[in-house]
């Protein structure tokens, strides 16, 4: 008997199986604060690749500056501050440390949220940020090497005079050019941006095609505003990549339309079935209304016949049914039967 109850004790294959099966195959249900604490360790993480790349370029400081001030040719800046130059040297490491981080920060933005998305959309999500740093980078290397050399020799040489000299803070000069880099990085995100909007709602590019004439005008608006010059050369530098890239993004979506469209045969079958479903809804709603009027036209008869001959009946021998009931109920009971 002992044996006997130390074997029922003991767990069956069959429930260490459905153990094993629960810890490895089925997806644990984690607290809150589990999901901080892996937040904090991917922050965590991306601070030390910042911190490293940032000090990286701190010991590359000479040729990151050259390299920065290139675009502006010969023109001479300055600092305002005693702190002005130790100011620039660190925004510019961290900067740079930011930038070169940028592979490491996507990586674990995408190791958080793995347990949210699906596979495919974890695939697409992958995608889509490798062809935007691709993208990003080819709008930074046009913004620097074609757009940003016409545009600083306008701003900086077409208003000197021998009375009128430009004297630009170093700091200033950071955030122009991180501004500009930046909007030409995001320039260049159009046909990423057109190809999101057709996953969640299918676009038509020939209606693509009739906006041409507004994304000219906007283009040209912003290669007005980035690179203020009245020459329509170095306007052009920057409106004709808009404009490419949304050439490019309706080809590119008329590709990806016509490939997940369904066959003629298909759409023929659908749209039949669609015919034969409101054929059939007319007919149910014809049914019931007809039903509707028979009630109506049996019922109204004996109503009008009730209310006729209460009409023609003496006030004495009218029966009035709702008083009758409430007379009935709300009487009080009689002595006798109280005892």
């Amino acid at each position: 008997m002992g044996a006997r109850r130390k074997n029922k004790n003991k767990p069956t294959r069959k429930h260490a199986r459905k153990q094993l099966h629960k810890q490895f195959l089925e997806p644990e249900k984690l607290p809150f604060i589990a999901h901080v604490l892996e937040l904090r360790k991917r922050f965590f993480y991306i601070a030390i690749f910042v911190a490293l790349f940032g000090g990286l370029a701190a010991t590359m400081q000479g040729p990151l500056t050259s390299f920065l001030l290139k675009p502006a040719g010969n023109q001479q800046f300055i600092y305002t501050s005693p702190g002005g130059g130790f100011d620039f040297v660190f925004r510019l490491s961290l900067y740079t440390g930011i930038a070169l981080s940028i592979p490491v920060i996507v990586y674990n933005l995408l190791v958080y949220l793995q347990p949210l998305l699906r596979k495919e959309t974890l695939r697409f999500v992958i995608g889509i940020s490798l062809w935007s740093s691709l993208l990003a980078s080819m709008g930074i290397l046009y913004g620097y090497f074609v757009g940003m050399p016409p545009g600083l020799h306008f701003l900086l040489q077409s208003f000197s005079s021998e009375q009128i000299k430009a004297l630009i803070g170093i700091d200033k000069y950071l955030s122009f050019v991180l501004t500009y880099l930046l909007g030409s990085a995001l320039l260049f995100q159009i046909p990423l941006v057109l190809i999101l909007i057709n996953r969640i709602k299918p676009l038509q590019p020939k209606k693509l095609m009739g906006y041409q004439r507004w994304v000219i005008l906007a283009a040209f608006s912003i290669g007005a505003i980035i690179s203020p010059s009245p020459d329509l050369r170095n306007q052009a530098i920057m409106s004709g990549p808009i404009i490419l890239m949304y050439e490019i993004s309706i080809i590119i979506i008329w590709a990806l339309n016509r490939k997940n469209r369904r066959p003629k045969r298909v759409v023929e079958l659908l749209r039949k079935d669609a015919e034969i479903q409101a054929g059939r809804l007319a007919n149910f709603e014809k049914a019931q209304a007809m039903w509707q009027q028979t009630i109506r036209n049996t019922v109204s008869p004996v109503a009008s016949s009730a209310t006729s001959k209460q009409q023609y009946l003496p006030a004495s021998s009218r029966t009035d049914r709702p008083r009758q009931y409430l007379e009935k109920f709300s009487r009080r009971p009689s002595r006798s039967f109280m005892g």
